[in-house]
């Protein structure tokens, strides 16, 4: 076992994580390589490295920065970005200048974490059901870093090209000192759906912790996995039997409006969290400050006038700023407004239902998906539910309503990518000091650049 995962494993011992008790003890020199059933599962349960609970993040926020559900004013830009950061935003062909990208680290360092237990699990003695669920939750939390970071270091999934575009690394061992190999985007999302399909053999139907994986969120996760691939057979399968577990949708009638965040837990009382399957949090490093953060990153105004009046996202999602609005309807209830929410909820899995519904020609089913989801989300009285749609008319609603209920969840980025390679045509456009920046369709700049000290063959 090479030295650096011997001291991470080590940092955890004397951190301490909430879910482990063995946790809370002493480390001993016996503890410095996990040897037990305790120790593998206190290595999987810490929500800092896996979930980015710690204010940080661990999703990449690369994508976020890129897409266009915000934007900066001049003198945000000037004074609050570092090139680098400015470079983000910009879509330059070489954004890196000297800041460490933790778009790449972090989530690497986590997938160290689950292939220390993945490699190892021979080390302990314990029953064939706990070594499958701890190997369940250790794949799922693998695929999904896989998953985050092919949506910004690897070119979108094409049907036609996937077995030859070049993709990220997949990091099987726990060697810092692996070779770093491409793969191909093929073998990048072969890998992802693999353990998928693996995990959720094992993982358990109900779960107390909303950072430890579901059987739920192994569906969930194929589900926007097979949507990107733009597989909509199977991504209607898996969100059939993501629903079918729990459907629970949160009334926003229900929410205190009147709070500076009303959709985090802790004001709540925790009524977000049966509508969260599993939680992660967006890169939010208050050292990097990214161009996203709450702090500087407004709503294009096109954007923030698509919430008509009665829809209660409207008031939720946004507040005043002396110009424009800001965004603050994030489902977070770990750390701050800036780590946003870009785990998998309920919300989003009727939204891939409904989408699949409509590509598959069952436009009334979709409809009803979206309808039911609508409902809950604007004030009771005032819905007309949308009908007697044609395909096209019923699909472009739906991603319209996509956009509007899963910003600032990392997903938009992703999106834009497949539904460019549909033929949606979408250039982004911005404008900084007077220069006038596009991202056109199909761009090489829709896939970020490796970090610069990355080598990989």
């Amino acid at each position: 076992m090479k030295s650096y995962i011997q001291l991470m494993v080590v940092s955890i011992l004397l951190i301490g994580c909430s879910k482990a008790e063995f946790l809370n003890e002493k480390p001993k020199d016996s503890l410095i390589i996990p040897t037990t059933l305790k120790h593998f599962q206190g290595l999987l349960d810490r929500d800092a490295y896996l979930n980015g609970t710690d204010g940080q993040g661990v999703t990449p926020q690369l994508g976020e920065s890129g897409a266009d559900n915000f934007y900066l004013l001049d003198a945000d830009f000037n004074a609050n970005l570092r090139p680098q950061m400015q470079n983000y935003y910009t879509w330059a062909v070489q954004p890196y200048a000297g800041v460490e990208v933790l778009d790449w680290l972090y989530p690497y360092r986590a997938i160290l974490a689950t292939n220390t237990v993945l490699n190892h699990l021979d080390r302990i003695s314990a029953s064939q059901s706990e070594l499958n669920y701890l190997r369940a939750q250790a794949l799922f939390h693998r695929a999904h870093l896989f998953y985050q970071l092919a949506q910004v270091f690897a070119p979108p999934y094409r049907k036609g090209t996937a077995n030859d575009d070049k993709s990220i690394p997949l990091r099987m061992t726990d060697d810092i000192n692996e070779v770093l190999v491409k793969s191909t985007v093929a073998e990048t999302y072969n890998r992802i759906v693999g353990d998928l399909k693996e995990s959720v053999q094992y993982l358990r139907v109900d779960n107390d912790f909303p950072t430890r994986p579901s059987k739920q969120a192994g569906f969930a996760l194929l589900s926007r996995v097979y949507l990107i691939m733009q597989d909509y057979t199977e991504a209607e399968k898996y969100a059939d039997s993501c629903l079918a577990i729990t459907d629970f949708l949160l009334d926003y009638n229900l929410i205190n409006m009147a709070l500076t965040e009303p959709l985090t837990g802790k004001n709540q009382s925790g009524i977000i969290k049966p509508e969260v399957i599993y939680w992660a949090g967006m890169l939010a490093d208050p050292y990097q400050y990214y161009p996203t953060t709450f702090l500087s990153a407004l709503i294009p105004d096109e954007l923030y006038n698509s919430y008509t009046e009665g829809d209660l996202r409207k008031k939720l999602f946004f507040e005043k700023r002396p110009t424009g609005y800001r965004f603050r309807g994030t489902y977070n209830y770990f750390s701050t407004r800036s780590n946003y929410f870009s785990g998998l909820a309920v919300d989003e899995i009727f939204l891939n239902r409904a989408e699949c519904r409509v590509r598959n020609g069952k436009v009334a089913a979709g409809l009803e998906d979206l309808n039911h989801l609508l409902e809950k989300r604007w004030e009771k009285g005032k819905y007309v539910p949308v009908e007697n749609l044609s395909q096209e008319e019923a699909l472009k609603v739906i991603l319209e309503e996509r956009r509007k209920e899963l910003i600032f969840r990392g997903i938009r980025w992703s999106d834009l990518r497949r539904l460019n390679i549909e033929g949606a045509n979408i250039t982004l456009e911005r404008t900084v000091n007077g220069k006038n920046f596009t991202l056109p369709p199909n761009d090489p700049r829709w896939t970020w650049p490796f970090p610069l000290e990355v080598t990989a063959k």
